[in-house]
């Protein structure tokens, strides 16, 4: 926030930032108590679930979710250890590419978890939402996320977005 920030975009950051924060724990515990699946576990096999053949480089995969190598590498070694996905090297002929698959029990895990984390998505935040603002609303959000893709990608050109 700069010095020029009104009082009333403060208010209106503050929100967002009590908001975005409740509604990600409040999600979260309810698929981890409905699955046995984090946020994190969840958003890895979402993204390989609908990856032509439920599979993507490791690479690609850390630039689809925003996550730096690490974090994934981690994360997928959590998920190996479940059973829920399988790592290898080598896809089309190039040997140095780590890849990442979705097995049948992470399609499965993650096919169980789908329903519960979109009714608990409905119930600690779209319910919230008048019927007749939810299209502005949706607009607005729309708005933000451009801003903020578009903001990144002046950051570093090279990446297409960044975060601070």
């Amino acid at each position: 926030m700069s010095a020029k920030s009104s009082a009333e975009q403060r208010r209106v950051w503050q929100t967002f930032v009590l908001l975005s924060e409740a509604v990600r724990r409040e999600v979260g515990r309810d698929l981890a108590d409905g699955s046995g699946l984090s946020e994190a576990d969840f958003t890895v096999l979402a993204e390989l679930a609908h990856a032509p053949e439920g599979a993507l480089r490791s690479t690609r995969c850390a630039q689809a979710l925003d996550w730096e190598s690490g974090r994934l590498s981690h994360q997928l070694r959590r998920l190996e250890q479940r059973g829920l996905i399988t790592r290898a090297r080598g896809a089309a002929g190039d040997g140095r590419a780590a890849v990442v698959a979705i097995t049948d029990s992470g399609r499965d895990a993650y096919r169980r978890a789908l329903g519960p984390h979109l009714r608990s998505a409905q119930y600690w935040f779209l319910d919230g939402i008048e019927p007749d603002r939810l299209a502005e609303f949706g607009l607005t959000l729309a708005a933000l996320l451009r801003h903020v893709h578009e903001r990144a990608a002046l950051r570093d050109p090279d990446k297409g977005e960044s975060t601070p």
